[in-house]
């Protein structure tokens, strides 16, 4: 049973959710001729089609609006600017990196319903599959899965957010509709929750043919991910529903379980990491599936085809796709100056993570917040073309979320033993020196080696409001490459709203006064 499979039966699926009883007694009889929920969880093949429902919302970027949450992030970081068109395109995404988003911006609203609609359709498998007529390694399999998903994006809706409300059921009733927001300590402990439980029963190897769901070593690399942030955070360790602390000792434990017994390695090649040869290989430890393979035309309902939005979103403005390496783009997230200039001199991974003005043999049409610098990880890269369907909506490429080398560089930051090792495995993969393992340098490394992955914000904040604004704020001259108006680039970090985005203005106003804003909106 593929991850494509589980895609192709989404759409059967989604029309359960819909279902809505009429209240006539003549129309409350259950169809016989049609499948709605009262129906339909009965079989393993039932299961396996409401799985997908869960799967599927980790490729949503579009449910309002364009908000890819990896490339949000890098926007709000100090790696890359908004971009896009002009500065009338996208004033939601603008207001990301301008640190002005307004309460009703329609992106960040898209957020929320998306991480929403996964926790529910996870809350709602993870009620029916113990009545489902199924194998018990099938339900053992995918309850772990449903729990390993909702810890996944309770973890995004913390980050982004913070005080969310913290569902582990469906809502049965009106009477259940007014749920409180959560204080973070309540949702970080669960999300170990799930992720422990997840852990002790998702696989070790995932099939070939079952690429895209997640494994054992996934779950205990993603404990090690929330302990770093939730510590750098809030000074607190989580703590899992049965007591177990998720302090540092423990997720390094669970990191170097993944780095001696997952099998995973780092690729020989970097550059090799993000070719479509590249997919699920050796380094990736949890990877987002994206395809082409059903081809999508639809642009009023973007998010029912399997393409990533964000790479059609990232590539340059190219005016001559024939002679380029790669297809027209929108030219969001260009990268900033400061990102070229962190990479030593003789580091690789510069030229095959940033993409320059003279790599473009042609002419480029110049967009808003021109650096001269695209990324080369997800951008419109001609090998990955669609071959069918609409092609800004179908791009293949796939996301890389966990890599081996993150992993490596987690435990060496955790203070593992092997710290020197770790960075200097990191290191000697692109031909560069040993250097000493302090905080300073692993933090570094993570940059250069994870830019442009939708990892740099996270880091930062983890490191303290005073350290991301050191870092994000923009007040000095623009680099050499940049075209426009300086002030399109200044930048200031509010410290008051400690990075946060602001909770969408439609959820507290159907909340009837039970939610209050983040600070700083």
């Amino acid at each position: 049973m593929t991850l494509s499979i589980y895609k192709r039966a989404a759409v059967v699926l989604m029309g359960l959710f819909l279902f809505t009883a009429c209240s006539e007694d003549f129309l409350d009889r259950q169809p016989l001729d049609q499948r709605v929920e009262s129906n339909f969880y009965q079989t393993q093949s039932d299961a396996e089609e409401a799985l997908v429902a869960i799967f599927d919302v980790l490729t949503w970027n579009t449910v309002i609006g364009f908000h890819p949450l990896p490339m949000f992030s890098d926007i709000a970081s100090d790696d890359a600017f908004a971009g896009g068109a002009s500065r009338n395109d996208a004033p939601n995404i603008i207001e990301v990196d301008k640190f002005n988003i307004r309460t009703t911006n329609g992106e960040v609203q898209g957020m929320w319903r998306k991480y929403y609609t996964g926790i529910y359709r996870a809350n709602l498998y993870l009620e029916k599959i113990q009545g489902i007529e199924a194998s018990e390694d099938f339900v053992i399999r995918t309850t772990a899965e449903a729990r390993f998903l909702r810890a996944y994006w309770y973890f995004d809706l913390l980050r982004v957010f913070e005080r969310v409300p913290l569902l582990t059921s469906t809502l049965k009733a009106p009477s259940e509709y007014q749920q409180p927001q959560a204080e973070p300590e309540a949702i970080y402990n669960q999300i170990v929750t799930d992720l422990i439980a997840a852990m002790e029963d998702l696989p070790e190897t995932i099939p070939a043919a079952e690429n895209g769901r997640p494994s054992a070593w996934a779950a205990r690399a993603l404990l090690g991910r929330v302990h770093l942030y939730v510590n750098g955070v809030y000074g607190d360790n989580p703590t899992a529903q049965d007591g177990t602390v998720v302090d540092a000792a423990y997720a390094l434990a669970r990191l170097e379980e993944v780095i001696n017994n997952s099998g995973h390695d780092l690729m020989e090649n970097y550059a090799d990491i993000f070719a479509r040869s590249g997919e699920f290989g050796v380094e990736s430890v949890w990877e987002i599936s994206y395809s082409d393979a059903r081809p999508w035309y639809d642009w009023g309902y973007i998010q029912g085809g399997e393409g990533n939005i964000a790479v059609q979103m990232q590539g340059p403005r190219v005016d001559n796709p024939g002679g380029e390496i790669v297809d027209r783009g929108w030219s969001f997230a260009p990268a900033t100056q400061e990102l070229y200039d962190a990479f030593e001199e003789g580091d690789p991974r510069r030229g095959l993570t940033l993409l320059e003005m003279d790599e473009i043999n042609g002419s480029l049409t110049i967009g808003y917040q021109h650096t001269g610098y695209f990324t080369q990880k997800y951008t419109t890269s001609k090998e990955y073309a669609p071959a069918d369907g609409q092609p800004e909506l179908n791009w293949g490429n796939n996301y890389r979320d966990i890599r081996f080398a993150d992993v490596l560089l987690m435990a060496a930051e955790l203070g593992s033993p092997n710290a020197q090792a770790y960075l200097d495995r990191v290191r000697a993969r692109v031909g560069l020196a040993s250097v000493p393992a302090t905080l300073e340098n692993i933090m570094q490394e993570r940059r250069v080696e994870l830019a442009l992955e939708g990892h740099r914000y996270w880091d930062l904040l983890r490191q303290g409001t005073a350290a991301a604004a050191a870092a994000i704020n923009v007040n000095g001259p623009t680099g050499d490459g940049y075209q426009g108006d300086d002030q399109d680039f200044q930048v200031t970090f509010d410290e008051s709203r400690r990075g946060l985005f602001p909770i969408p203005q439609t959820e507290i106003d159907i909340s009837n006064g039970l939610y209050s804003q983040n600070p700083g909106y």
